[in-house]
C-alpha cells in the first residue's frame, strides 16, 4: 500500500496537535487543580458535580437555619427558666400566706413582693429578641404580647401562630410558642371547678377547700351553691343545689333531710368532693362553679388582692383561706403548664443537636464526593504532564523530520 507524502505529513501534524492538546489539558488541570475545564469535557461527571454542589449549598442553608433556630429556641428556654424561677418564688409567698398567725403588716409586705414579681412576669412575657421582635406574640412579632386594659384586665395581643424552620433534610422545628397557650389558658380552681364565697359575704369562719373530682365519669359540671341552714330542730345542716341539677344534697331539698354539719366533714356529690372546716353561720354559702381559663397574671394579681384583704376577724380570715386554696392550685397549674412547654423546648434543642450532626455528615460526604469528582491528584497529574511533554517533544521532532524529507535527497 502506497502512502503519499501528503498523508505522511497530515499524520505527523495530527499526532503533534493531539499531543499539544493533551499537554494543554494537563497544564490547565495543573493551573485550576480541577479535572474538568468545561462541562463538555465530561457531561456525565459535570452533571454529578452540579448535583453535589446543589446538595452542599442546600445543606449549608439548612445549617444556617439551624443556627438561627438555636438562637431563638435557646432564648425562649432561658426566658421560660426565668419565669419559672419567679413563679416558684410567688408560690413560696402563697404558701407563707397560708400561715394564719401572720399580721396584716406581714401580709402587706408579702403582697408588695408579689406585686413586684407580677411586674417581672409581665416583663418576661414581653421579652424581645436581638431584632426587637416579641418572643411570645405568635406571628405578630412587632406587637407587645401582654398588656393591661383600662379595667385592669390582662390582655394577650398576639395570635396563635407557631413558626417552623427547616433545619435538616425533612426535619422542621418550631421556633416559638405563643403567649395564649403559655400564659392565658390556665384553668382556675382545681382544673375542674372553683370554690368561692357567694356575692353576699359570709359572717362565720367556715371555709371550703379547693376540692377534687373523685369520679370523672360521674362528674356533672354545674353552678352549685353549698349553703348552711337550720333544720326544724335548730341544727346546722348542709344543702347543695345546682342551677341545672336542682337539689343534690338532699335530693328533696328539705333541711330536715340534709346531713348535719360537722367541722372537717367531707361532702361528695355528682363526682365532686369538698371538705368544710371552721364554724359557718346560718345563711353562709359557697359557690362551686366549673373552671374557666385564667391567665397566670390574673392569678398572681388575685393573690396580691388577697394578701391585702382585711385579716382581723374570723370571717375575714375565712374569706382569705378559701381563696388561698384556689390560688395555690392555680399557681401549681400555671407552673406545670410552663414546665411542660419548657420540656418541649428542651426536646427541640435535642432536635437541633441531631440536625447539626446530620448536616455535618451530609456536608462531609458531599464534599468528599465532590472532591473525588472534580479535584485532580496533583502529584499524579504532574507526572502525567512531565511525560506528556516528552511525548509532545518527540512528536514535534518527528514532524520536523518528516517535513524536511524529499526524494531529491536520494538522487
Amino acid at each position: 500500500m502506497r502512502i503519499s507524502t501528503n498523508q505522511i505529513f497530515m499524520r505527523g501534524l495530527n499526532n503533534m496537535l493531539a499531543q499539544q492538546m493533551e499537554t494543554l489539558k494537563l497544564q490547565q488541570q495543573m493551573s485550576s487543580q480541577k479535572k474538568l475545564q468545561s462541562p463538555s469535557d465530561d457531561p456525565i461527571t459535570a452533571s454529578k458535580i452540579d448535583l453535589m454542589k446543589q446538595r452542599i449549598n442546600s445543606t449549608e442553608r439548612l445549617q444556617k437555619n439551624r443556627d438561627a433556630a438555636l438562637g431563638a429556641i435557646s432564648y425562649e428556654e432561658s426566658t421560660l427558666s426565668n419565669m419559672i424561677n419567679v413563679l416558684q418564688r410567688v408560690r413560696e409567698i402563697q404558701v407563707q400566706a397560708g400561715n394564719t398567725s401572720l399580721s396584716e403588716a406581714d401580709r402587706k409586705a408579702l403582697g408588695e413582693e408579689a406585686e413586684s414579681l407580677l411586674g417581672q412576669l409581665q416583663g418576661l412575657a414581653n421579652t424581645q429578641d436581638s431584632n426587637g421582635y416579641y418572643l411570645f406574640s405568635g406571628g405578630k412579632t412587632s406587637t407587645q404580647a401582654i398588656t393591661r386594659d383600662v379595667g385592669g384586665q390582662f390582655v394577650y395581643n398576639g395570635d396563635e401562630t407557631q413558626r417552623f424552620q427547616a433545619i435538616s433534610g425533612g426535619l422542621n422545628v418550631a421556633v416559638n410558642d405563643n403567649g395564649s397557650d403559655l400564659f392565658m389558658r390556665i384553668p382556675n380552681g382545681n382544673g375542674y371547678f372553683t370554690v368561692s364565697q357567694t356575692v353576699t359575704p359570709n359572717t362565720g369562719s367556715g371555709t371550703v377547700n379547693s376540692g377534687t373530682v373523685v369520679d370523672v365519669a360521674a362528674y356533672i359540671p354545674d353552678d352549685y351553691t353549698l349553703q348552711f341552714v337550720l333544720n326544724s330542730t335548730n341544727e346546722l345542716v348542709v344543702l347543695i343545689s345546682g342551677v341545672n341539677s336542682g337539689p343534690v344534697i338532699p335530693p328533696t331539698g328539705l333541711p330536715d333531710d340534709a346531713p348535719l354539719y360537722q367541722a372537717g366533714n367531707t361532702v361528695t356529690f355528682n363526682g365532686i368532693q369538698v371538705t368544710i372546716t371552721g364554724n359557718p353561720d346560718v345563711g353562709d354559702a359557697f359557690s362551686i362553679q366549673p373552671s374557666q381559663n385564667e391567665s397566670v397574671f390574673s392569678t398572681v394579681d388575685r393573690m396580691v388582692v388577697n394578701l391585702k384583704r382585711p385579716f382581723l376577724t374570723a370571717a375575714d380570715k375565712a374569706v382569705v383561706e378559701t381563696e388561698n386554696h384556689q390560688l395555690l392550685d392555680q399557681l401549681d397549674a400555671a407552673l406545670d403548664n410552663i414546665l411542660a412547654f419548657q420540656s418541649q423546648v428542651g426536646a427541640r434543642l435535642n432536635q437541633l443537636d441531631v440536625a447539626e450532626q446530620v448536616n455535618g455528615d451530609v456536608l462531609q460526604t458531599s464534599q468528599e464526593t465532590l472532591s473525588s469528582l472534580e479535584d485532580i491528584n496533583l502529584a499524579e497529574v504532574a507526572v502525567k504532564l512531565e511525560l506528556q511533554q516528552v511525548y509532545l517533544q518527540a512528536a514535534q521532532q518527528t514532524f520536523a523530520k518528516i517535513q524536511g524529507l524529499s526524494l531529491f535527497d536520494y538522487i
